[in-house]
């Protein structure tokens, strides 16, 4: 609620959103202009997920080759319950900008524009750490952090690839 009051705040005061005030606060209950998430395996394997319009595209990739590509509709529910998953416990307009560990592994991005609001993220063999998400986790052996994981099930869940609960 105090994220939205400070929108509205600053919009009626014509103040423009810096940088660190896009980061510090959770996205507000809005439609992105943009959205576009890569995941890239060591294996070979890509997902991406990108918004053009009101469709959201999602393929998939092995050694290059397009596995799966689907032209999906989220609903105003699904769109609310991704944005609540962002604002969860991944936090994830808390991530820094860059996450880079030396050595081969699994490569991310993540862009998301809402109006005049743009979160932007990366890694490199490195995901946010569990319990401050602005660190890395400086482990790459453990795979990918719960934060990341959080992210990426809501990412999942959105394109209807996540699996369902029994």
């Amino acid at each position: 609620m105090r994220a939205l009051l400070f929108l509205v705040a600053a919009a009626l005061l014509a103040v423009p959103l810096r940088a660190q005030q896009i980061v510090a606060e959770p996205f507000p209950p809005a439609k992105f202009s943009t959205l576009t998430i890569e995941r890239d395996e060591s294996k070979g394997s890509t997902t991406t997920l990108q918004l053009q319009g009101d469709a959201l595209l999602y393929q998939t990739t092995q050694g290059g080759k397009v596995v799966q590509s689907l032209t999906l509709h989220p609903s105003d529910d699904d769109w609310f319950a991704f944005i609540q998953a962002l604002n969860g416990p991944a936090k994830v307009y808390q991530w820094s900008p860059k996450y880079e560990y030396p050595g081969q592994g699994t490569s991310w991005a993540i862009v998301l524009v809402l109006g005049d609001r743009k979160f932007q993220s990366e890694g490199v063999n490195e995901f946010p750490l569990e319990g401050n998400v602005s660190q890395p986790q400086a482990n790459p052996a453990s795979g990918p952090s719960v934060p990341f994981q959080l992210f990426w099930q809501a990412v999942l869940k959105l394109a209807g690839k996540a699996p369902q609960a029994k």
